[in-house]
């Protein structure tokens, strides 16, 4: 089939557009940049050359694309772990899950795709007991830099799921590690934890979903046909921050992280990343099973966090 994917030179969009290439389907990528394309080092993936936040070039693009399936996989995250990095990072993402998000859909309807499949996240749901599921309400209204994740990814998923004449298809990944993420050997998650400047909050009971990208690329060709909807799309052990901390510490071969309050990360790192250390409940990816028929190649982040880190 064709299949047009904004977003695929990024840490999902390498893998995802490999497997898509490797399966016999007609790739077209959007990129700001030609050589990028070609950096990818693919057979038969087609550039098309435009800004994901110009409208006109995107619809353009969409349109002569003439594709069964259009993939979002947008995002403008920072490359360090400098807090003003990352605060622009989240910035440029937001505005990404608004506005092009919105762009992409409506290029869509007007290329006479049947599907749009897109990139959201499972780690803003709203914290408490027990294990999230999709049926499960984000954490749109805490307000504050929290509001500020949750609310651009509830209008990412709204885009999606709503458009008439649309199959609308949202895959909640959970923390992505492997090549080109913030847990790959030189990341900047991983370069923190080598450095000793990552420590744990409070108990560090944060609880993560991990997966490893190419699971999430591989969940992503999964859903190009089947069930509509919304999927969690992480591994089967729950992770606790402080667990995956410790773990990344005796890889690496460095001492145990310090320990910090809950109220001072809160002050200095901001509300969300102490939510993500402190208080993000667990994940289930029953449903992606049962319905997509996915499995993730790493099931236990413990091996496939030591795999990564090698």
């Amino acid at each position: 089939m064709r299949v047009f994917v904004a977003g695929g030179t990024g840490a999902i969009g390498r893998p995802l557009v490999a497997q898509l290439a490797g399966a016999g389907h007609d790739v077209t990528v959007l990129t700001r940049s030609v050589a990028r394309v070609g950096d990818l080092g693919m057979e038969g993936v087609t550039p098309a050359v435009g800004d994901a936040l110009d409208p006109d070039a995107v619809t353009a693009a969409v349109v002569a694309a003439r594709p069964d399936v259009v993939i979002n996989q947008l995002t403008n995250l920072a490359r360090t772990a400098n807090p003003g990095d990352l605060r622009r990072g989240m910035a440029r993402t937001a505005r990404l899950r608004r506005e092009a998000s919105a762009t992409l859909v409506a290029a869509a309807v007007a290329a006479g795709a049947r599907r749009v499949v897109a990139q959201s996240i499972s780690f803003i749901y709203r914290p408490g007991p027990g294990t999230r599921t999709e049926a499960d309400p984000l954490w749109t209204d805490a307000g504050g830099q929290i509001g500020a994740v949750a609310g651009p990814v509830a209008a990412l998923e709204a885009h999606t799921l709503q458009a008439a004449g649309i199959d609308g298809v949202v895959l909640r990944y959970g923390s992505l590690y492997g090549p080109g993420t913030y847990f790959a050997r030189d990341g900047a998650l991983a370069t923190l934890v080598r450095k000793r400047r990552l420590p744990v909050v409070g108990t560090g009971a944060g609880v993560y979903g991990f997966v490893h990208v190419d699971d999430a690329a591989r969940a992503t060709v999964a859903a190009l046909e089947g069930p509509t909807g919304i999927f969690n799309v992480v591994d089967d052990v729950p992770a606790p921050a402080a667990e995956w901390i410790n773990l990344l510490a005796s890889l690496y071969g460095v001492r145990p992280p310090r320990r910090v309050p809950e109220w001072l990360a809160r002050a200095t790192a901001g509300a969300y990343t102490a939510y993500l250390m402190a208080g993000q409940p667990a994940v289930s990816n029953e449903r992606a099973r049962r319905e997509l028929g996915w499995e993730p190649g790493y099931p236990d982040w413990h091996d496939g966090l030591a795999a990564a880190c090698r």
